[in-house]
Parts: C-alpha cells; structure tokens; sequence
C-alpha cells in the first residue's frame, strides 16, 4: 500500500522527540489543570479572582474546546463568544442524524470545559484592532428568534469587549451557496441543530412513504436521499443512510424498502476520500455499492428543486426526484472572516483565510497592530511559511492548534518578537517553573507548531470501515472491513471529551443494537 514516506526516510529520533514533546506536554497541562481546581474553589468560596489579562476567544469548536481545555486561569481572565454554547463530537453527526447516537451524548457546554471561563452568547461582528475591541451581536431572547432575520438585524443587542489577546477559532461554514437552489433546499450536517433537523426529517418522510400508495412514483422520491459531497461527512452519512433504512423495516413492513429506498452519493471527482491513499479509496467505493449506496462519480449538482435536483455529467442532464437532499461539498469562511481581513494589512489575508506564521500568530507586516495580539487557529486560518506545508482543514489540526496556543500564551513568551522568547522577568519568582521550560523542555525560543498526523477513520455502511493510522510520518497500519470498523469505534469513544461523553455514547450504541434506532419525531 503507497504511503506518504517510506520507513527509511523517517527519522527516528524525530518519532522519540515527539513522543517525548506529547508526554511533557500532557504534564504541563496535568498541572496547569491541578493548579485551576485550586482557583475553582478559591472563587466558590470568595467570588472573587486576582486581576488577570483578558482573552477573547471566537468560536467553540475543536480549536477552541481544546484551548480553553488548556488555558491557564490563574494568569487570563478567558472569555468565549459563540452563538453555540456548546462543542460537538463533529465526526459523529452522521450517526446522531440517523439515530445511532444522542445529541447531547457528543456534546459538552463550554462552561463544562472549563467552568472558570466566561461565556457570551453570540457573534462578533466587527473588531478595533488597535484598541484592541471586539463588537458582538448577542444572540436574542427566545421570542426575537421566532421573527423574521430582518427584524432580528434592525433590533440586535450590540455588546463591545476589550481584550488583551484574541484568539480567532471561528471555524468555516458549509458553502451551499454555489448551487442555485442548494442553500435553500439542501439540508446540511455542520452543527447538532442540523443533526436534529435532518433526524426528524428521515423520520417524516418515511411516515409520509407509508401513506403513498404502493411502488408509486410519489413514494419513491420520498425515500430517495441524495448526499453530495465525497469526503468524510459524505461518506460516513451515505453508509449511515443506508444503515438507518436496513434498520428501521422492521417498523415498516408495508413498504418494500429494497425497491422503493435510495441513497445517492454525488461527488464531483473521480474518487471519494481524497484524504486516504488510493487503495482506501477504491475500497471505500466498493463498501458502499456493496451496501446498495449509488455512487455517482465524475457528477455535480447543478441546480437544486424543492422536489429533484439536477445531475451534471459534462453535457448530460439527470433530472433526479428526492426526498432529503444534504449538502457536503465544501466549505466558506464565516462572515465575520471578512470584517477582519478588512480590519487587517493584506500580510494576514490568505486568500478569504487568516495567514498566520509558524506560532500562530496573524501575520502583521509593517502594520500598527501589535504583533502577537491576534492568534488564529483551526480552519479560518492557514500557515504560511516558508515550508510551504498545508495542513487539512480537520478537527485533528484545529485540536492541536488549540492546546498549542493555550501552552504559548501560558509560558509567558513575547509575542512581538521573533521568534518569541520566554519572558524571564514573570518566572523570577518562579524558580521551578523556569528550570523546567528553559533546561528541561528547552523552550526559552517558542517552538514552531508542529502538526502530528495520527491517521484518518471514516465509516462506509453495513459495519465497515477505513483506517489509516500513522504517528506523524511513520505509518502503522492501513486497515478495512470489520476490523477497522471497531477500531473506529473505539477511536471515537476514547476522543470523547470527558467521562461522561464515553458513558453516554457506549450506551447509545448499546440501545442502538439491542433495541434498533429509534425514529421518535419530537
């Protein structure tokens, strides 16, 4: 099997030094994490805290979940701004939308994460970056929701907070938007609340399937489901579909879902899972033809009905009548993306992403704004150095973005120069402390962030799964089947975030098995 390097051209010092990095780092954060349990029950007992700087975090994703997961608050008053007050478990949305798993068993509050960290509901929308503010529009009471996004923008509650440092992890959205008629047709699968609506949607239509008369052209289009796209959510959501109809015939019996059920999987390229080497991919294609899925290969959307969609093959047109169609292709920056490149010297724009250097930091060529004042992480930003290396836009990249980011700003290094250097003046009182960043863990410079690949999983349907596992450039195993399917499993039990996730989840998949999905529509 190809893979990205070959054992002889990977250093194996490298492979120690990373393993060495991994376990002091987890120490670091053991202690810093020891040290906040203190803090937590000195502010239960006082209501009170010593004055700190002020961070502000936008987003409460992978890259923010695992920086406030690591931030030190006995030195920053830390501050999140999201519309969601929650982090999601993103790659198991498929199975929550198809009932494998509950909502709230993936799922985690941002106050749960770290409860001595301020949360404010809502989205920033425009940014001072030399006074260093950030305006953000609250998110409105309950009965603002119910009205129309006019109303909503004429009668926004506007709230300005200073910070010290900002950190930028807003994510991207799905770009549903280059397709006439997908944004407003198409379902999609970013968030639990798109979870949530395509879960009920599923149910309705085969209610609604059941009421149509037998093998009629109306019945049929009602459970055709359409997925576009051929990544990962794609991929994982076609195999769940076709699960979801497997498992629920059961409560169907007037309906013969063999003939009158399709899962349609439309990708633009050649290939699907263009992230795993080549034999992965035609193992994926096979796994899911195996399950009945139509893999449309060399195909785009091109206009999107509320009833049929439209294939296009070069100069063929396939008029296709569905019942549930999701959106998978591609992603967009947030809108407030644009209001900070704006607010920014063209140094920091990499295309409509945040450019930042090899520590994180927005690039602020020959600008006003203090350099370091502004980190960006996860997929809104993009490294650009002078290694010229991509990093995937994937929760593995933005996770690690985010701890990295926390361990910066928590040694105290200065930002404003290059590279940053340990601050020596905040551990003179600190004598242990110093030891072990300048002699032990050699960090008086701030290391560059390093991205360690550990591989990539993705489910296909009927208990079936891809892996390939890898520790940085060192592959491990590529595996398929039934034997990558539990490993699969047990991967996204172990990535959980807190015990409570990994009770909730074994559980669901228990019910799940025992007793088939339940199709409740609350």
């Amino acid at each position: 099997m190809k893979q990205h390097s070959t054992i002889d051209k990977i250093s194996i010092p490298e492979v120690a030094s990373d393993v060495a990095n991994g376990v002091l780092d987890t120490m670091e954060d053991a202690v810093t994490h020891a040290r906040r349990l203190s803090v937590t029950a000195q502010y239960q007992e006082t209501g009170m805290l010593p004055e700190r700087k002020t961070i502000v975090v936008l987003g409460s994703g992978w890259g923010s979940h695992a920086f406030i997961k690591v931030i030190d608050v006995r030195k920053y008053n830390c501050i999140v701004v999201s519309p969601i007050n929650h982090f999601c478990f993103t790659p198991m949305l498929p199975s929550a939308a198809s009932g494998n798993v509950e909502y709230r068993s993936m799922t985690e509050t941002v106050r749960r994460s770290n409860p001595l960290v301020e949360y404010v509901e809502g989205s920033a929308n425009d940014i001072d970056p030399v006074a260093k503010t950030v305006t953000v529009a609250l998110t409105p009471p309950e009965k603002y929701q119910r009205r129309n996004e006019e109303a909503f923008e004429n009668d926004q509650e506007l709230q300005t907070i200073s910070y010290d440092q900002l950190v930028v992890a807003c994510g991207v959205q799905v770009n549903d938007k280059i397709v006439p008629g997908a944004s407003k047709f198409c379902y999609r699968l970013k968030v639990v609340e798109d979870a949530v609506r395509l879960r009920r949607a599923l149910s309705s239509r085969f209610e609604r399937a059941a009421r149509s008369p037998k093998n009629s052209s109306e019945r049929k289009r009602l459970l055709t489901f359409v997925v576009a796209g051929g990544g990962p959510t794609g991929v994982e959501l076609a195999g769940e579909f076709s699960d979801f109809i497997k498992d629920i015939g059961r409560n169907f019996p007037g309906i013969n879902l063999d003939d009158e059920a399709r899962v349609i999987l439309v990708h633009s390229g050649s290939q699907l899972l263009q992230q795993f080497d080549m034999p992965q991919r035609e193992e994926a294609l096979r796994a899911l033809q195996a399950q009945g899925v139509e893999v449309r290969l060399n195909t785009r959307v091109g206009e999107v009905f509320e009833e049929h969609l439209v294939f296009q093959q070069n100069e063929k047109k396939e008029d296709i009548p569905y019942g549930i169609a999701v959106w998978c292709a591609g992603t967009a920056p947030q809108p407030f993306m644009e209001t900070l490149l704006d607010r920014l010297p063209q140094s920091a724009r990499a295309g409509r992403l945040v450019a930042v250097d090899d520590w994180l930091r927005v690039r602020l060529n020959d600008s006003s704004i203090e350099l370091g004042s502004i980190m960006a992480l996860g997929d809104c930003s993009r490294v650009i150095n002078d290694d010229e290396v991509f990093l995937p836009q994937t929760a593995q990249v933005a996770s690690q973005q985010g701890a990295y980011a926390a361990r910066f700003l928590n040694r105290a290094y200065d930002a404003t120069l290059t590279p940053p250097v340990l601050n020596q003046n905040a551990y003179s009182s600190k004598p242990l402390e110093k030891a072990w960043l300048n002699l032990l863990r050699q960090a008086s410079n701030a290391p560059k962030f390093n991205f360690l690949n550990l591989g990539i999983l993705a489910y296909v349907g009927g208990g079936e799964a891809l892996a390939e596992v890898k520790f940085g450039d060192l592959p491990l195993g590529a595996y398929a089947g039934s034997a990558a399917y539990l490993l699969w499993k047990s991967v996204y039990l172990t990535k959980q975030v807190a015990t409570r996730n990994r009770v909730l989840v074994t559980f669901d998949w228990l019910k799940c098995a025992l007793f088939g999905r339940d199709i409740t529509r609350l």
